[in-house]
């Protein structure tokens, strides 16, 4: 008999445990993000500019929040370059325009993006890079919400090959 009762409480242990991780595993991971990298000519020489095009990809029903957020509202996007690289920021961060509208999850009006939307950020070489070896990484901290919840702070390492194009 407790033997029994110590099986039962074992299982119900294991399913709490082995639940909670399969219910983790299938958490929803709504925003997609890709990374593209463009300078004017290869191998970086110091000073030359560098642009990168960060996209996010909003599953439907999912928001995306925008670089400015009123005081009590959700956490806003932020993108910025990953420290220890040979990259410095060349200006500010842009952001396509927001749509504002109403956040039941906040009670106030917030600034989102859904569906698509893209960011850039300049930066511009430290030193001499040779072509083949130049990699821009960006890190981008953001908050997603549903009209039912939010999903807390994430944030996303980006990192994509420097590649020949052209800068805006």
């Amino acid at each position: 008999m407790r033997s029994l009762a110590f099986a039962s409480r074992w299982a119900v242990a294991c399913s709490l445990v082995f639940g909670s991780a399969t219910m983790f595993a299938a958490a929803p991971h709504p925003i997609r993000w890709s990374i593209k990298a463009t300078t004017d000519s290869l191998p970086l020489k110091k000073g030359q500019k560098v642009r990168a095009t960060i996209s996010a990809t909003i599953a439907p029903g999912w928001h995306l929040y925008a670089f400015e957020q009123q005081t009590g509202g959700p956490l806003p996007t932020s993108i910025s370059l990953a420290e220890g690289q040979p990259f410095a920021a060349d200006g500010p961060a842009s952001e396509s325009t927001p749509k504002m509208e109403y956040d039941s999850n906040f009670n106030l009006p917030t600034n989102i993006f859904e569906g698509h939307t893209a960011f850039k950020l300049p930066a511009k070489a430290l030193h001499a890079i040779p072509g083949g070896s130049a990699r821009l990484m960006v890190d981008v901290a953001f908050q997603t919400c549903n009209d039912r919840m939010c999903l807390p702070l994430t944030v996303q390492h980006l990192s994509a090959p420097i590649e020949r194009g052209e800068i805006p």
